[in-house]
C-alpha cells in the first residue's frame, strides 16, 4: 500500500511539475499616451527590418549589411542566446529523476578484537564484494519551484533575443549616422575647394589691380585673409572625412589602412524619408531595450516566487537497483539482486537564522526595483520619440527657410560684385557677401545632415524595423 502511495504521489508531482507557470507582471499602460505630441495622423508602424534601404544608397546598404555580418558584437549576441537556451535546458533537467550507473569492487576483513569478533570466537570475516547497479534520486516539484526556474530561464532567452535585436539596431544606427557625417564632410570638402578656387582667382585679380594702382593694399589683404580661411575650413573638412572613414572601418571590422569609402564628387545627400511612428502603445514591443527589460522583470518575478516557496517542505525520493556478489560469475544471478525504494523524505525548514525571510525580501525588492526602472525607461523612450519627431519636423521647416536664405545670399553676392566692378563700394562689401554666401551654403547642407540624422534617430528610438521583409532597393 505504501509503495502504491509513493508511486501515485510521484506521478502526480511529475504532471504538476511539467507545467511552466505563466508570469505576467503588470504593464505600465497608464504611462502610455494615445498618440505622440508631434506625430501626424495615426498610422501603423511600417518600418521594414532593413530600414536603411529607405535611403536608396547602395554604399550605405553594403556598409550596414557588412557590419551586421562581420562585427563581433553580432557573434556575442548569438553566443548569449546559445547560453540562455542551454540554461533553459539545465532548468528543465530538474523536472526529471536523476539516474546514475555504477560498478564497484571491494575486499574487506573484520577485526577479531571487536564485539563481533568475540561472538565469532576470535574469528574474522573476510572476502570480496562486487557490485553493479543504478542509483536514482528525484526532487519532487510539488510547489512548482522548478517550473518557476524554467520560466525564469525562458525569460532569459527572450531577453537575449531582445539583446540581439538591440545589437542590430545599434550597429545599423551607428553605421548610418557615421556614413551621413562622412558624406557631409565629403560634400563640404568639394564646396570649400570650389570656394578656395574662387578666392584664389580673386586674390590673383586683386594682386594685379594693386600692382596697377587700381586698389588698395587693404583690399588685397582682405582677399588673402579669406583665402587662408578657406584653407583652414578645407583642412577641417578633411579631418572630419578621415575620422568618419576610420569609424566606418572599425564598425565593418576592417583595418583603417586597408579601408576606404567610394568617393563620389557628385554625391547628393538623399531626401529624408517619411516615417510613421505608429501608436505609442506599440513601442513596448518594438523597442528591444524595453522588451529586454520586460523579460528581466518576468525572470525576477519567477525568482520572487521561488523565494516564496522556499518556506514550504522539500520532498525527495531515492532508490537503487543492482547486483552484489562475492564472485564475478554469480553477479547477474537472480539471487544477487538488491534494490531499495525510498526513503520518501520530507524536509521542512524550521530554524535558519532568518535566511529565507531575507532572501524573500531581496527578491521582492529587486522585482519592485525592476518595475520602477522599466517605467522610467518607458517614459524616456516616449520622450525620445517625440524629440526625434520634433527634430525631423524642424529640419523640414528650416530646409525651406535656408533654401530661401541661400538664394538671397547668391543674389547679394552678385550685386556686391557688380557694385565693386563699378567702383561704388570697396572690396570689404564683396568679401562680406561671399562669406555670407559660403555660410548659407554650409548651413543648408548641415541642415540636410541634421534631417538625415534626425530620421535615423527616429528609427533608432522606435526600435528599428520589425517587418521581416526588406523594402526593395530602387
Amino acid at each position: 500500500m505504501l509503495k502504491k502511495t509513493m508511486i501515485c504521489t510521484a506521478l502526480a508531482s511529475l504532471l504538476a511539475g511539467c507545467a511552466t507557470p505563466a508570469l505576467q507582471p503588470p504593464a505600465p499602460t497608464e504611462l502610455v499616451p494615445a498618440s505622440y505630441q508631434h506625430a501626424g495622423a495615426p498610422a501603423a508602424h511600417d518600418l521594414p527590418r532593413q530600414w536603411w534601404r529607405l535611403y536608396h544608397d547602395a554604399t550605405l546598404n553594403q556598409l550596414v549589411e557588412t557590419t551586421l555580418r562581420d562585427n563581433p558584437y553580432t557573434q556575442v549576441a548569438h553566443l548569449r542566446q546559445i547560453a540562455a537556451e542551454a540554461q533553459t535546458r539545465l532548468a528543465n533537467a530538474d523536472r526529471l529523476p536523476q539516474l546514475n550507473a555504477g560498478v564497484g569492487f571491494s575486499n574487506s576483513r573484520t577485526s577479531t578484537n571487536t564485539a563481533l569478533g568475540q561472538i565469532l570466537g576470535h574469528q574474522t570475516i573476510s572476502g570480496d564484494k562486487i557490485t553493479a547497479g543504478f542509483d536514482a534520486a528525484w526532487q519532487i516539484d510539488v510547489w512548482n519551484r522548478v517550473g518557476y526556474a524554467v520560466a525564469a530561464a525562458k525569460a532569459g532567452v527572450a531577453a537575449e533575443q531582445a539583446f540581439a535585436r538591440m545589437v542590430e539596431q545599434t550597429l545599423s544606427w551607428e553605421v548610418a549616422t557615421t556614413y551621413w557625417q562622412y558624406r557631409l564632410a565629403e560634400s563640404d570638402l568639394a564646396l570649400l575647394t570650389d570656394i578656395r578656387q574662387q578666392r584664389a582667382e580673386a586674390e590673383s585679380v586683386q594682386a594685379g589691380r594693386f600692382d596697377a594702382g587700381l586698389s588698395s593694399e587693404l583690399d588685397l589683404a582682405r582677399v588673402r585673409l579669406e583665402l587662408k580661411n578657406a584653407d583652414v575650413e578645407i583642412e577641417d573638412a578633411r579631418k572630419r572625412l578621415s575620422l568618419a572613414e576610420h569609424e566606418l572601418a572599425t564598425l565593418t571590422v576592417k583595418p583603417v589602412a586597408a579601408f576606404s569609402v567610394p568617393r563620389d564628387a557628385a554625391y547628393r545627400l538623399p531626401d529624408v524619408p517619411a516615417i510613421s511612428p505608429g501608436l505609442p502603445a506599440s513601442i513596448l514591443r518594438q523597442r528591444p531595450d524595453l522588451a529586454q527589460s520586460a523579460q528581466n522583470i518576468r525572470a525576477l518575478l519567477a525568482q520572487k516566487e521561488i523565494a516564496d516557496t522556499a518556506f514550504y517542505p522539500s520532498i525527495s525520493l531515492t532508490g537503487n537497483f543492482g547486483f552484489a556478489s562475492m564472485e564475478l560469475h554469480n553477479l547477474t544471478n537472480s539471487d544477487s539482486r538488491q534494490f531499495t525504494l525510498g526513503p520518501l523524505a520530507i524536509s521542512l525548514p524550521i530554524l535558519d537564522g532568518g535566511r529565507l525571510r531575507a532572501n524573500q525580501k531581496i527578491a521582492d525588492a529587486r522585482y519592485q526595483e525592476a518595475l520602477n526602472v522599466h517605467k522610467v525607461q518607458l517614459l524616456i523612450a516616449l520622450r525620445e520619440v517625440d524629440d526625434a519627431l520634433t527634430e525631423v519636423e524642424s529640419c523640414r521647416t528650416q530646409a525651406g527657410l535656408l533654401d530661401a536664405a541661400l538664394e538671397s545670399a547668391r543674389r547679394v553676392s552678385l550685386l556686391a560684385k557688380a557694385r565693386y566692378d563699378k567702383g561704388a563700394v570697396n572690396y570689404l562689401e564683396v568679401t562680406q557677401a561671399e562669406r555670407d554666401l559660403s555660410t548659407a551654403e554650409l548651413k543648408f547642407r548641415r541642415n540636410q545632415l541634421k534631417g538625415l540624422l534626425a530620421s535615423t534617430q527616429l528609427v533608432y528610438v522606435l526600435g528599428g524595423g520589425w517587418q521581416d521583409e526588406a523594402t526593395p532597393t530602387h
